[in-house]
């Protein structure tokens, strides 16, 4: 798997009356986020990042680095109030920064009890955006 396909299980998992998806891809704007969902209770900005797998040591870094483009969009974003996450897919598990410092290294050490599958978080966006869970 790799990142387009981690986005399309995702969306696919998604697919629910009144949400509305949209998977961004601009080519004149650089660092936009990769999606945004709206539905009746609120919206939400993910970008999203894909590694097959943690580093064999607790302490080595996942390679998902964050452009500072990107960084300054969802920064941008969350200074407006706007809900903006990472969420980083690590194989099967799936990593969520909704408020976090976006420098942040992340390891298999600091993900601790932070790491969910895709269920929770289908289940996390539609909450976010139509206010279900």
């Amino acid at each position: 798997m790799n990142e387009h396909g981690f986005i399309r299980g995702v969306h696919t998992s998604l697919a629910t009356p009144g949400l509305r998806i949209w998977k961004i891809h601009d080519q004149y704007q650089g660092g936009v986020p990769d999606a945004f969902y709206c539905g009746g209770a609120g919206t939400l900005w993910i970008e999203y990042k894909y590694v097959p797998s943690f580093p064999v040591r607790l302490a080595t870094p996942i390679k998902t680095i964050l452009s500072e483009l990107q960084i300054g969009w969802l920064e941008s974003l969350r200074a407006a109030s706007e809900s903006a996450w990472l969420v980083v897919g690590i194989g099967k598990l799936i990593y969520i920064n909704q408020n976090h410092d976006l420098r942040t290294v992340i390891t298999k050490q600091s993900t601790g009890n932070q790491l969910f599958t895709r269920k929770q978080l289908v289940s996390m966006i539609q909450g976010q955006c139509k206010g279900t869970t």
